[in-house]
């Protein structure tokens, strides 16, 4: 993997006054202020250390530009289709910023070299940016990595070490960024013939599942919605509310009860035979949303509703106890080796089927592209 320094700038925390607001609102703010003083543009380029602090796990990882002929020659494997409509919209706000203002998240199995050289380039420094996350319970610092030898090193090690890598997230930025390039060129002499990414190793990050809460209006009875999935599933009443303990299970939660909901084999054996691999989530929208629910537009449907994971079961319970006309669904986490399969072999996961942590912040730091209003 090719990994080049970036020209970069951040922004400057004490000239901001609300420091949760200015984060949470900068990717639509960005092209008001980026002239205002309040980033620091920084001539010399680098490769910062990316080191988060949450309350379960201290994540380590490196921002750095990707060459993109990684990507175009199928180095960057992705799991995800994209949408043409959102790749334009992407492509409008880069030109409108003139900037890339967050990085994609690549995925890449774990190496002991590459490892010990983020450690050690880390070890008894002082971060150059640090920002902490009250609400989120999440610190974020970077150590800009400057000596020549130092950056070399890191760039041998991915080079030798790590021949492709997987997008964890940021498939649209990605894709835009191609199809910016295919159209323009030229833009390589300015400024994006590399693509601002996040690295972090597999053992780094973490996978979470990625669950439901979905309107059921005044047309369903739980008993009714119980009695088809009978028919699919086995079916069993639990006394209290938990996640997904194992690969074909659901979690349904309803305003006062919870069931587990276990795929019957000769469905798994029937979608297995017609997809090559089988998710808990495929099944949940060809026997729940669309033959039950009677959903046919899954990924823009507006009575349905994700949750992250990493958000746990009460996210879910507070949710349908304050709407009973929604129920929730909890599923088991795509496994990592799944992940690796599935993008290795060209296939994509079913949409919204993962959830990874850490989520990186927009604006923490800027690649700034010229030439993109004209472009």
């Amino acid at each position: 993997m090719l990994i080049k320094p970036i020209h970069y700038s951040f922004p400057i925390l004490s000239k901001i006054k609300d420091k949760t607001l200015f984060f949470e609102q900068i990717k639509n703010t960005f092209t008001e202020i980026k002239n205002s003083g309040i980033f620091n543009d920084k001539a010399k380029k680098t490769i910062f250390i990316y080191r988060i602090k949450t309350k379960s796990k201290v994540y380590h990882g490196i921002i750095a530009g990707i060459d993109i002929q990684e990507y175009i020659k199928g180095k960057i494997k992705k799991h995800e289709n994209t949408l043409i409509k959102q790749e334009e919209n992407i492509i409008q706000l880069m030109k409108a910023r003139q900037a890339i203002i967050k990085p994609v998240l690549l995925a890449y199995p774990s190496k002991k070299k590459i490892k010990d050289l983020i450690v050690g380039s880390f070890l008894g420094k002082k971060p150059k940016f640090v920002i902490e996350f009250p609400k989120e319970h999440q610190i974020h610092e970077l150590f800009a990595v400057t000596k020549i030898q130092a950056i070399k090193d890191i760039q041998k090690a991915f080079k030798a070490q790590v021949p492709k890598a997987y997008i964890a997230d940021g498939h649209h930025r990605m894709a835009a960024v191609n199809d910016l390039l295919l159209a323009n060129p030229d833009l390589k002499s300015q400024g994006l013939n590399y693509f601002l990414c996040a690295l972090f190793d597999f053992n780094e990050l973490s996978i979470f599942s990625y669950n439901r809460l979905v309107h059921i209006l005044d047309l369903f009875d739980i008993d009714v919605i119980l009695a088809q999935l009978s028919k699919v599933a086995q079916v069993k009443k639990i006394p209290n509310p938990r996640q997904s303990l194992k690969k074909f299970e659901i979690i349904l939660f309803t305003s006062n009860s919870y069931y587990s909901i276990v795929w019957n084999k000769s469905i798994i054996a029937k979608v297995k035979k017609e997809k090559g691999i089988v998710f808990d989530i495929d099944l949940f929208n060809d026997y729940i949303l669309q033959e039950i629910m009677g959903i046919e537009d899954i990924r823009s449907n507006p009575r349905i509703t994700y949750v992250e994971g990493v958000k746990g079961t009460k996210t879910i319970i507070k949710s349908i106890k304050e709407n009973k006309e929604f129920i929730g669904f909890g599923f088991y986490p795509v496994k990592r080796g799944e992940f690796i399969k599935i993008a290795d072999e060209g296939k994509v996961l079913p949409p919204k089927s993962t959830w990874f942590e850490p989520r990186i912040k927009n604006g923490l730091v800027i690649q700034h592209i010229e030439g993109l209003l004209s472009a």
